[in-house]
Parts: structure tokens; C-alpha cells; sequence
């Protein structure tokens, strides 16, 4: 499959930093995951998004858009993550980062872990388990937390943080309406030692925008986080 779209976006967003044996072994890469994930969601119903151009922005182009931001983060974990976005788009374009995949569907993970064997992703790990259950066993562990299209900002943020290092970042993609997610999780950061330092806004489509959240792990938490049940959905720490 031609990806022309993803093609000229990383034409003009990597030329500068990619030989273009790079750019072409990415596309090779992309463009087998695009195949695959299309020939499984027949079986699996991995995603509502299946045009080959709605594919290419919405998917691979919103998943490496905040790249950059990954610059300092070498051990990078992603929780739900469905059926590997944004992490495996971010793991072929970042061979040298460690990239962990949580996900609660076991289907899934059997999808990511032939992804990872089919493009030979020697960086990408995928771990078939609830985030409360992982986080008890990771506590602390990671550089850096990725979330797309997971949960509200409350919940995303006590699943995340207790995974992520002092000093390490929790990475959230968001729509237009973030900021009243921040006002709402504003308690829980305080109580996991979060602290919001940016918002980096993108322009996914002339129409459509997409915000980042950087938000950085200021200190330890207490090891009761996340509360168990699935309580983080189910009763959020709202305020």
C-alpha cells in the first residue's frame, strides 16, 4: 500500500535528520502494519478507522506527531494501547527507545505481538494485563508514559504516574476540550506529585488540532496508586 500522505509527512518533518534509506525502511514498516491491521479488524475489530488516508492522519501522522517530545525518555510505556497506537508508529521511528504495551484484551496483544515479530521490532514488548495490576509490578519504572484516546485526564493520570520515574513525563493526547480534563484532574496531580509543564498543540488536519500534555512526575507517590477495582474509571478523584 502506498502511504503518500505519511510519506510527504515525514518527507518534510525528517529530511533533516533521517538518510532517506531511513524514511523508505519506515514506509516499508507502515505500510505492512497498515495491511495487517486491516486484514485482522476483520476478525478482531481493532479499529473504526480503516480508509487508507483516514489511516495515515489519524492514525500513524497523530500518533508521532509530539516525536520529538520523547527526546530524554528512553524506557516508555504505553497502557491501552488497543491496537498499538501511538506506541508502535513511535517505536519504527525510534529503534534506539524501549517501548512497553499494556493492554487488558488479550486479542489485542496477540495482534501487537505478531506486529512486532512481522516488523521486526526488537524495542517493543507487549504485556497482556489490567494497568493496576502492572502498575504494582512497575512501580516507578518508566522514563515516560504515552496515552491516545484511553480515558478522561482523572483517570489517566493515576494509571500513569505511579508507572513513571521522578522526573519522567506522562505524555497525554488530547482533543479540543483539554482543558477542562486539567481542571478536573487537578487533586489527583497533587496527590501523585504531577505537574503540568506544556501543552504542545498540533495541527493534525486544517480542521482538527491535537494538544499534548506534558505532564511531569515531581516526586514518589504513594504505592496504593492506582486504586484497585477499576475504581480510577468507575470513581475518579475528581476536583
Amino acid at each position: 500500500m502506498e502511504l503518500n500522505i505519511l510519506k510527504d509527512y515525514l518527507l518534510n518533518n525528517y529530511k533533516n535528520s533521517c538518510e532517506n534509506s531511513d524514511i523508505s525502511l519506515y514506509l516499508t514498516k507502515f505500510s505492512l502494519y497498515y495491511d495487517k491491521l486491516i486484514e485482522w479488524n476483520c476478525k478482531f475489530n481493532l479499529t473504526a478507522i480503516t480508509q487508507s488516508d483516514d489511516a495515515q492522519i489519524k492514525h500513524f501522522i497523530d500518533s508521532i506527531l509530539p516525536n520529538n517530545l520523547l527526546d530524554k525518555s528512553n524506557n516508555i510505556c504505553d497502557i491501552g494501547c488497543g491496537a498499538g497506537f501511538p506506541s508502535i508508529p513511535l517505536a519504527i521511528l525510534n529503534p534506539d527507545k524501549k517501548f512497553t504495551l499494556v493492554d487488558s484484551v488479550n486479542k489485542k496483544i496477540t495482534f501487537i505481538n505478531y506486529i512486532i515479530e512481522l516488523l521486526d521490532l526488537q524495542n517493543v514488548t507487549a504485556i497482556h494485563s489490567r494497568v493496576e495490576d502492572f502498575a504494582k509490578s512497575n512501580f516507578q519504572s518508566f522514563d515516560a508514559c504515552v496515552a491516545r484516546a484511553l480515558a478522561s485526564m482523572p483517570t489517566l493520570v493515576e494509571y500513569t504516574l505511579p508507572l513513571i520515574k521522578k522526573d519522567g513525563f506522562l505524555f497525554a493526547y488530547k482533543g479540543i476540550n483539554y482543558k477542562e480534563e486539567l481542571e478536573q484532574c487537578s487533586k489527583i496531580l497533587r496527590i501523585l506529585n504531577g505537574k503540568l509543564q506544556r501543552v504542545e498543540q498540533y495541527d493534525l488536519t486544517e480542521e482538527e488540532k491535537r494538544y499534548v500534555l506534558a505532564i511531569q512526575k515531581m516526586g514518589d507517590c504513594p504505592k496504593k496508586y492506582p486504586r484497585i477495582g477499576n475504581k480510577p474509571r468507575l470513581q475518579p478523584i475528581l476536583g
